[in-house]
């Protein structure tokens, strides 16, 4: 079972669909579109891309691996604050499977009895559902666009002096 998770053809399939998701995003998305496609692109393809070439190292199932720990906590921390920031629903959800993957990272160090299939699943699983919720999410943003034209990209911030909040024009 564990080959299915830890394929040869599973991280072709998955870098070949995150960067056709993340270029669509890039130029048919909005900011939240964008900050996320080009936080996958950086943390999850440059980065590991970049240290596989020097070092040759493999994503670990035996223990923590504390790059992809670490490129997974930062990738978890950049996503919530668009999640929050965001005028879309989608990011929050993206936001919270990575709180998964981390918690794996956490759990995997904590307890050494963690099935090597149960951390690559809580690992590699949340990514293709991270893809495909950004897949429609730019659907979803694309058609929105075209039916009813443009709109705000992010929350508008309500700054309270007192007790009346300060009005901003709406987009």
């Amino acid at each position: 079972m564990l080959e299915l998770l830890v394929s040869e053809y599973r991280p072709v399939v998955q870098n070949v669909l995150a960067y056709a998701i993340c270029l669509a995003a890039l130029v048919w998305g909005a900011g939240p579109e964008r900050a996320i496609a080009l936080a996958w692109l950086l943390l999850f393809e440059a980065v590991p891309g970049i240290y596989k070439t020097f070092w040759g190292a493999r994503f670990q199932l035996e223990e923590v691996d504390i790059l992809f720990a670490s490129l997974d906590l930062c990738a978890g921390a950049f996503w919530l604050i668009v999640a929050l920031n965001a005028n879309r629903n989608y990011p929050l959800v993206i936001a919270a499977l990575q709180l998964l993957v981390i918690s794996a990272h956490i759990a995997r160090g904590l307890i050494d009895a963690i099935s090597p299939v149960a951390y690559a699943a809580m690992v590699m699983a949340p990514g293709w559902l991270q893809l495909l919720l950004l897949g429609a999410g730019l659907v979803r943003h694309v058609l929105r666009e075209r039916t009813y034209g443009p709109y705000r990209e992010w929350r508008v911030p309500v700054r309270w002096y007192g007790l009346r909040p300060i009005r901003q024009k709406r987009v």
